[in-house]
């Protein structure tokens, strides 16, 4: 696997992750004691996050991706429009998109719900879309030695959506190894075939 995104250097904390956000929301100017629906955000925040937006940080994709078994076809497989939602480590805000994720059989396939595991386990950590797309792909090269991968995402940061800007707008990243990357007409059909569909 790469060395894309953000490691933990040590266990979660979860009373002080509440105790941060009661603090967050206290410095912020609310009445958090005096209302009613602000009372237990800490503790819902930070389940939400260790419980869901992180719970793939940590898990490895391999062990996701399930048992590979043998395949004689060397014909693309693409799993695509992949609904999915990762964090942004700049302003800890979620995005959501697609991904279409392929890759050519060299001997080797897995099952198509290991694809979507996998993608879950990467997704579900501090991560940027770049990284993202690159870690798929790199973990499908290395545990399944396929003739090429590649993978695709559309998705919108509510980073440029909430704040900035504050326009909607889907951004396109994509990474591509083996042959996907060395013969343009390959790799040409598959971007043709994803981007942009409704």
């Amino acid at each position: 696997m790469s060395d894309h995104g953000i490691e933990r250097v040590r266990p979660p904390n979860a009373a002080a992750m509440a105790k941060a956000i009661e603090d967050f929301l206290d410095a912020a100017g609310f009445d958090r004691q005096g209302e009613e629906h602000l009372k237990s955000s800490g503790q819902r925040v930070a389940e939400a996050w260790l419980e869901d937006l992180l719970e793939g940080q940590g898990e490895d994709p391999a062990a996701a991706l399930g048992d590979v078994f043998p395949e004689s076809s060397t014909d693309a497989v693409l799993v695509s429009d992949i609904e999915f939602f990762s964090s942004c480590p700049h302003h800890l805000m979620p995005y959501k998109g697609r991904a279409h994720i392929a890759y050519i059989p060299d001997g080797q396939a897995v099952g198509f719900s290991g694809i979507i595991r996998m993608l879950d386990v990467l997704a579900h950590r501090l991560t940027l879309q770049e990284w993202l797309t690159k870690d798929v792909v790199d973990c499908l090269m290395e545990q399944l030695e396929p003739a090429g991968a590649a993978c695709i995402i559309e998705a919108t940061p509510m980073c440029v959506y909430a704040r900035g800007v504050r326009r909607p707008c889907r951004v396109a990243s994509t990474a591509f190894r083996g042959v996907y990357a060395d013969v343009p007409s390959l790799r040409e059909e598959l971007v043709n075939s994803c981007i942009g569909r409704k």
